[in-house]
């Protein structure tokens, strides 16, 4: 990360991304944005926001095989995709709710969503139509 570049603290970046500063600290861990430690504390390159612009970028790994129309917590069929799922940190940036509050959902059943072979919740893209989840969509 250049020098002479803007940074941001990971309150700044969250408040700038609209996610948490949770999620800011584990997009750093895992890689899906650059920063660099200065004095303990994280700091983040403003155009480091640009990756998140499209929602394949939140991706934290990328993605197991899912089934098509499978119910909630069912392991993946081998060989088969769906385009139409988010991650938690993904499906958390499009809304108001915290990756926590996404996995709550998904396992209160308010949410649909499966899990691909190495266990992480992939939320289904058909939960944008539902009312109450619409009304939390940030825009």
């Amino acid at each position: 990360m250049p020098k002479s570049q803007e940074t941001l603290t990971t309150r700044q970046f969250a408040e700038k991304a609209g996610v948490s500063t949770a999620t800011v600290s584990k997009w750093l861990r895992d890689g899906t944005i650059d920063g660099r430690k200065s004095g303990g504390k994280w700091r983040v390159a403003a155009d480091q926001l640009d990756r998140l612009a499209a929602p394949s970028s939140l991706e934290t790994k990328p993605a197991g095989a899912l089934p098509k129309g499978g119910k909630t917590g069912e392991s993946a069929p081998a060989g088969k995709q769906s385009k139409d799922a988010y991650s938690l940190e993904a499906f958390s940036a499009m809304t108001y709710l915290t990756p926590y509050g996404v996995e709550r959902w998904l396992k209160e059943g308010r949410l649909k969503g499966t899990r691909d072979d190495a266990g992480r919740w992939r939320v289904d893209a058909s939960n944008l139509m539902d009312k109450a989840v619409q009304r939390l969509l940030r825009k």
